[in-house]
């Protein structure tokens, strides 16, 4: 999730699904027969060439991994026969109503904001609550999310929940949606981005969350998000990266 001034992008795809929202005026995004669209709230389709003229609104972006139970759910409401879609109005501006309240508050409650993001995309996805994940998966999720300063094989996480390492990949991709390494790789991005705007040091972040060099951070970013994270580090407002 990003929340923040939107930053006009050239022609660009990325594996993420993304919901795209406004707080203030309508914008606009390319069609893939290239015209544009105006629109206030959309869900674009994964590996999806797109290009956004934001008029410097304050946004909320959400990038959703397509093969998870929510993401697929998504494509299958929205995204069968188009490949960028407008939102339900009324969901989405209660949604950011909602969401500005938390804004707007004292201290900002990171969880109550998740909460309202988690229940706003289920109530788009159709999906009324999320399937019962095992507890062993849960116990691995807990632990990364503890010690996200340590870095952990396979092995040593399977060990601490009596797994083999083979059994633990395939359970977690399954009740998860995403495999385990590609899970670990999207926690190092969140703990870096934590560490960008306590420090304002890319490469302080990168090496704090374990790549290899800010080079290497920035890659995976861009592969990630579709654009750098100075990008965002220079217009952001309003930036969390929820672990859960």
């Amino acid at each position: 999730m990003y929340i923040g001034r939107a930053i006009d992008t050239s022609t660009h795809d990325h594996h993420a699904i993304q919901i795209a929202l406004s707080f203030d005026h309508p914008f606009y995004i390319s069609s893939p027969e290239g015209s544009f669209k105006k629109v206030t709230s959309v869900i674009i389709d994964s590996d999806q060439a797109h290009e956004c003229r934001t008029n410097d609104n304050t946004f909320l972006l959400l990038n959703i991994d397509p093969m998870t139970t929510v993401g697929r759910a998504l494509k299958k409401n929205y995204l069968t026969r188009h490949a960028v879609m407008e939102l339900p109005a009324d969901q989405t501006a209660q949604f950011l109503q909602d969401i500005e309240g938390c804004l707007d508050a004292d201290v900002l409650d990171s969880h109550h904001v998740h909460d309202l993001t988690r229940q706003y995309v289920h109530r788009l996805s159709g999906l009324e609550q999320d399937a019962v994940v095992d507890e062993r998966i849960q116990q691995v999720m807990r632990l990364l999310e503890e010690r996200k300063d340590e870095e952990f094989k396979i092995e040593d996480l399977a060990a601490e929940v009596f797994l083999s390492p083979g059994r633990l990949t395939h359970l977690f991709k399954k009740q998860v949606g995403i495999p385990i390494k590609k899970y670990v790789l999207w926690a190092r991005i969140l703990m870096a981005l934590q560490k960008v705007f306590e420090t304002r040091n890319l490469r302080e972040a990168a090496l704090y969350a374990g790549f290899s060099d800010a080079s290497h951070f920035n890659r995976t970013f861009r592969r990630m998000f579709g654009l750098y994270p100075s990008a965002i580090l220079k217009n952001s407002q309003n930036v969390q990266a929820f672990w859960k």
